[in-house]
């Protein structure tokens, strides 16, 4: 008893020192391979038990290391630590603040442990246990963007990606659904036990389950991977027409991007407190996207385009979310662009440009803003739309071959692991032999956008333009392409560097003009300068 005494005390003193550890000094510290969670569910109360089995290799020499997991609180929610084993012994550990602080002796650089953590409780969120639309009782994983650790242990950042397995007890009358591929499912005494398991790693984020009531369809793509719908029986055949639709876009991304990353698609009608949540190979959408109407394509495709970027490649750290959301926006798009037209691809942009610039009238912020906190925040104008317009003015730039080349060169150079933004810039520069340093650092970096106007005058056969910049703080550079036009129909087009505040331009030019058009193909993010109002006099 002395002895136990003695170690728990070591161990609160050598565990003090870790209390907020700073993620970037876990990521250099430790590396989780396996995640292996048996989670045990029931109908009579919210609580949850679960068995983690982590097999994590160490970067360097470490005494200590945390994961994260959230904390009972009054013992009415949260979650609580049972046992903590590493390698089968006994481990030492402290749980406070959602954080497990485990003591390492001797763990050295390039080696790996396996530690068993058994706990339980009632999950305060990331497992949302509730009722559906229809009244029936459901369980499903929504992990994002940090909310993981609130029904199971780990390293709840995008960055240490790891293969996920789930072993799912539940009563069985429901239906298991989870990430990765179904290793067996078996139905004994009242209850059903179905195991889950990835062959590739993935973020936490997209770590999930699912637990319902469901009709199951099965379809398969064109290349011949498994496509699946999960919705509530009770919308059946609406679920099954309004889904169906996923092999769409499904066909056009392994043709414009790559082969696709996993062993197979589910899409899956939940509870997800988001409108689609892409995780890998198992996406939620919301339970009113049963419709009837198959009217949420650009969803499907949004959260589809997911499953390469964000899933397959994902963010290194949370403010540069924009390689999975901006990417899912653009790639829509395309999407759009080849499956109904031009035409339907411009009104998107178009529409995308008017949530943009009415997002920078109300919060003035670049891309990469790492003043948010990782919260929902993270989710906005400028992480979604603005990031498609930058990829759609640098696809304009590079031309549509070498742009496809850039995307599909970043996918199989970062598949399976993670990215920021410069990682992005250095296969843009090497797929292209030229700099984007400039590009990168106003589009990404620096806040807002150009906000023009433009006058003009001839003088005999030339015309005078002259463009000018109203935004505050900062001058933009970026090529813009203006169509002078008559009214008898005739047109030419010049395309300007612009890099002042105001420049004029002087050309032949070989008829009257009419009028002159700013980007008249919708590939410049502009806002059109409007001045204020005069104020009537009395």
């Amino acid at each position: 008893m002395q002895k136990l005494l003695l170690l728990k005390l070591l161990t609160v003193f050598l565990l003090l020192p870790l209390k907020g550890q700073d993620h970037h000094d876990r990521f250099e510290a430790i590396d989780v391979l396996i995640y292996r969670f048996e989670i045990y569910l029931n109908d009579t109360t919210n609580v949850i038990r679960g068995i983690a089995d982590i097999d994590i290799l160490f970067r360097k020499d470490v005494d200590q290391f945390q994961l994260d997991l959230t904390n009972s609180l009054a013992d009415t929610a949260g979650m609580k630590v049972e046992q903590i084993t590493e390698d089968g012994r006994e481990a030492p550990f402290i749980h406070q603040e959602n954080r497990i602080t485990l003591t390492t002796p001797g763990a050295l650089k390039g080696t790996q442990r396996n530690y068993r953590i058994i706990y339980s409780g009632i999950p305060t969120d990331g497992l949302i246990i509730s009722n559906n639309k229809f009244g029936d009782r459901t369980f499903f994983g929504d992990n994002w963007p940090n909310r993981g650790h609130h029904w199971l242990p780990m390293v709840d950042h995008p960055s240490d990606k790891a293969v996920a397995e789930f072993i799912v007890s539940a009563p069985d009358h429901y239906g298991v659904v989870a990430v990765g591929e179904n290793i067996y499912e078996v139905r004994l005494a009242g209850r059903v036990i179905s195991h889950w398991k990835t062959s590739v790693p993935l973020s936490t984020k997209l770590m999930v389950i699912g637990v319902s009531p469901f009709a199951v369809q099965q379809m398969q793509s064109q290349s011949g991977i498994p496509v699946s719908t999960w919705v509530y029986p009770q919308n059946r055949d609406e679920g099954f027409f309004d889904y169906s639709i996923a092999t769409k876009p499904l066909d056009f991304f392994e043709s414009y991007i790559a082969p696709y990353p996993y062993v197979k698609l589910a899409n899956v009608q939940s509870k997800t407190v988001y409108g689609g949540m892409e995780n890998a190979s198992c996406i939620f959408y919301h339970e009113r996207t049963v419709t009837g109407k198959q009217n949420h394509e650009i969803l499907f495709a949004h959260e589809i385009a997911h499953q390469w970027f964000g899933d397959a490649v994902s963010e290194l750290d949370w403010h540069h979310i924009w390689l999975s959301e901006g990417f899912a926006t653009y790639l829509t798009d395309i999407y759009i662009e080849q499956t109904h037209g031009r035409d339907a691809f411009v009104a998107s942009m178009l529409d995308e440009k008017g949530q943009v610039l009415r997002f920078a009238s109300r919060i003035l912020a670049p891309i990469v803003d790492t003043t948010l906190p990782v919260s929902i925040g993270l989710l906005n104008k400028n992480s979604y739309e603005k990031a498609g317009w930058v990829l759609h003015m640098l696809r304009r730039d590079m031309g549509d071959q070498l742009f496809q080349e850039c995307v599909r060169t970043f996918y199989e150079k970062f598949k399976f692991s993670n990215a920021l933004t410069e990682d992005f810039q250095a296969v843009a520069e090497s797929v292209t032999g030229k700099s984007y340093d400039d590009f990168f650092r106003q589009w990404f970096y620096q806040a807002g956008h150009p906000v023009l106007s433009s006058s003009w005058k001839r003088k005999g056969a030339k015309l005078e333009l002259t463009i000018r910049q109203h935004q505050k703080h900062y001058v933009f550079a970026f090529p813009l392409e203006v169509e002078i036009r008559n009214r008898s129909g005739k047109s030419i087009r010049k395309i300007l560097s612009i890099n002042a505040s105001e420049q004029t331009f002087t050309f032949d030019l070989p008829f009257k003009p009419k009028d002159i058009v700013l980007d008249p193909d919708t590939w410049l993010l502009f806002e059109p300068f409007l001045p204020a109002p005069s104020k009537e006099t009395e």
